[in-house]
């Protein structure tokens, strides 16, 4: 996943699947959520007005890690590139905790039942993993993938299974 260009400041926490890293824009709105993976990333910046405190981001991290469902507390940037993708992204957000949808479920709520792959698509470049949460939606026959893998999305399910 490619981080947005604005990224003005860049943190990480401790969680149960490893090290989340999160990325503000100068005003303060979150941009991007970074899972464990190959990447490197480093802390950036200064903390922005109006981005919540490190300690209110650890916080919804951790109660997240216990399969609570609970609001971001603060401003966060709802992907989306274009209006099919903007509406996968608002529907996936709203998949409960403990619940998920198939690709073709997804695309079906979307208006294009036969969309499968394009969900596919949006999920394996959302930006924010846990706020829109891809791990929740599968393959019909299977998990599906996942950017951090299927280890990852697997893990996610079951600590929100509880």
């Amino acid at each position: 996943m490619n981080e947005p260009p604005e990224v003005q400041f860049r943190e990480s926490h401790d969680s149960p699947i490893g090290k989340v890293w999160f990325s503000f824009s100068p005003e303060g709105e979150l941009l991007a959520i970074h899972l464990p993976s190959g990447a490197r990333l480093r802390a950036k910046g200064g903390r922005p007005c109006g981005a919540p405190t490190r300690s209110q981001v650890g916080k919804w991290l951790s109660t997240f890690m216990k399969g609570t469902p609970c609001d971001f507390p603060g401003p966060w940037r709802m992907p989306g590139h274009s209006p099919f993708m903007s509406k996968v992204y608002r529907f996936v957000s709203r998949i409960p905790v403990g619940h998920t949808k198939s690709y073709s479920e997804v695309a079906q709520a979307c208006g294009s039942p036969r969309a499968c792959r394009a969900v596919g698509t949006a999920m394996a470049q959302n930006p924010m993993p846990l706020l829109v949460p891809c791990h929740r939606v599968l393959a019909k026959d299977g998990m599906g993938g996942f950017a951090g893998g299927l280890e990852q999305k697997a893990d996610l399910l079951e600590i929100e299974a509880g």
